[in-house]
């Protein structure tokens, strides 16, 4: 089974090209929506995070306030290695038993989108690295559209990722997301067929 992970700085179109995998017909393993479910009310990781963080971190509906997190670990090294001891290490076992039934179950690809794969290092697990790109200026104005970020925000959340530059060079393909949605599908096709996917 193909183990085949995307990812792509902030903006640059990484939902988009996971759904034109699932329109093939494949699963997508959401990397950061995991890690949100575990972070909303209920969540496995809350009873870590009010331990490590303090109720302070906790919202009134019982989900981790993600806004006051993120203002604190983006400026505080220390403070990122600990939220991601908590929350990385649950996505994982998961994503590990995901991995197992599929392939019990002889399933040819299975996709993974991971926005900070290479901040992880993890790309080593993955058999092939998709990175959609697009120029920074358009991958700003998406965020500040789709998040309601200024673009102060948005640069903020780009400095706190690998250059643009490394990502790319450390692709087995690139997928540029610049111009239509139409080109984009186009360019997925291509891919799903060189890999014998399609």
């Amino acid at each position: 089974m193909l183990k085949i992970a995307l990812t792509g700085g902030v903006g640059s179109g990484k939902s988009l090209a996971c759904f034109y995998i699932e329109q093939n017909g494949y699963n997508v393993i959401y990397a950061d929506k995991m890690a949100r479910e575990i972070t909303a009310p209920g969540g496995k990781a809350i009873p870590y995070i009010r331990q490590h963080f303090g109720d302070q971190y906790i919202l009134p509906d019982g989900s981790m306030d993600r806004k006051k997190m993120r203002n604190l670990v983006y400026n505080n090294p220390d403070a990122m290695a600990v939220l991601k001891a908590g929350t990385t290490d649950v996505v994982i076992s998961d994503v590990e038993e995901i991995v197992r039934v599929s392939e019990e179950r002889g399933v040819k690809a299975l996709f993974f989108e991971i926005p900070l794969l290479f901040e992880s290092g993890s790309q080593k697990d993955y058999d092939q690295v998709w990175v959609i790109t697009a120029d920074i200026d358009t991958r700003i104005a998406r965020v500040m559209e789709r998040d309601g970020f200024t673009r102060e925000e948005v640069l903020n959340v780009i400095k706190n990722q690998i250059s643009e530059q490394k990502r790319l060079d450390l692709a087995d393909e690139v997928i540029y997301n610049d111009g239509v949605a139409e080109e984009l599908e186009q360019q997925i096709e291509k891919l799903l067929i060189k890999n014998n996917l399609k």
